[in-house]
């Protein structure tokens, strides 16, 4: 018989019929007793306060005997072993598991009657907090026109840090999830949720989350004219000319004004008195940091000695 003929010909119908075969086996054997290993969540309940729970295994293998449709429906129904330990007697505790312990639907027809492995270590550490500042991990992108402030405001811009005496210590600082904002034109406050550093399983975090918010501002630019004033040693022995400058300031529209109200001149500073003219440069004395540019036009006048 030509195999890939068989394969192909009728092929929905031979499907069919594998599938009836099947259901037919499974209602054959679903009476049948077996014994079936189902991996088991392992739920460790601590109710001494003065303790946290700092490692113990995930899951454990519980053997269970029973007829086979009752196994699968056990296999698909999460069994779990849960422990409750009322009083932690030191930082290393070994616990027996038996089958008692399984909770699982015993309306099923099947029955735990092995634990593996039949106890666990769990390890403990003392309960110790602290409070640690929050850094804002959010990636902004402003509009065209706009600009980001620095830094962002965190409110509260720090935490307290619960957990076992290794866990927290390690802890320097919490960081928010990462969140992504764009084209922004306006200043955006945003409730992140504050992410426990991997690793450091009896952590908690009190608040759990963060209002983080972006300060948004227009970008602008002005001009203003300034009297040029002479600092230094030599100022009262030169003259200077031009005597005053046009400074344009660029920047966040709020920063821009407040550094405009903030200045009153531009300086050039004279230590010695020159042998003739000279070009020297034109400060200018800038208050709000990084928010603000400023330039002199021009960007240097010309020092003579008194009299020339």
């Amino acid at each position: 018989m030509n195999v890939e003929y068989f394969l192909r010909d009728n092929w929905p119908y031979k499907l069919a019929a594998i599938f009836i075969a099947f259901l037919l086996w499974l209602d054959l054997t679903a009476g049948e007793r077996q014994s079936q290993e189902i991996v088991t969540r392992l739920i460790i309940e601590v109710q001494d306060s003065a303790w946290v729970l700092v490692d113990a295994p995930d899951e454990v293998n519980t053997t269970f005997q029973g007829r086979n449709r009752d196994l699968l429906a056990l296999i698909t129904g999460d069994p779990e072993v849960r422990i409750g330990i009322r009083e932690v007697t030191g930082s290393v505790m070994r616990v027996d598991l038996d089958p008692d312990q399984v909770v699982y639907d015993r309306t099923l027809g099947a029955r735990a009657t092995l634990v593996v492995p039949t106890s666990i270590e769990l390890r403990f550490e003392q309960l110790t907090e602290r409070r640690v500042p929050v850094v804002p991990d959010l990636v902004t992108v402003p509009a065209m026109g706009f600009t980001v402030m620095r830094p962002l405001l965190v409110e509260p811009d720090s935490v307290m840090v619960r957990g076992g005496v290794s866990d927290v210590e390690a802890i320097r600082q919490v960081v928010t999830r990462r969140v992504s904002l764009e084209d922004l034109r306006h200043a955006v406050m945003r409730d992140v949720p504050l992410e426990i550093p991997v690793g450091a399983r009896s952590i908690a975090l009190d608040p759990p989350s963060v209002l983080v918010t972006v300060p948004v501002d227009s970008l602008v630019v002005r001009e203003i004219r300034l009297p040029v004033r002479v600092t230094g040693a030599a100022a009262d022995r030169v003259l200077i000319q031009p005597d005053s400058v046009d400074v344009v300031v660029r920047g966040a529209s709020m920063a821009v004004q407040k550094q405009i109200d903030s200045i009153s001149w531009a300086s050039v500073r004279v230590e010695t008195v020159p042998s003739g003219p000279q070009l020297t440069p034109v400060e200018l004395d800038m208050a709000t940091g990084g928010f603000v540019s400023a330039a002199a036009r021009p960007e240097e006048v010309t020092v003579r000695p008194e009299g020339q």
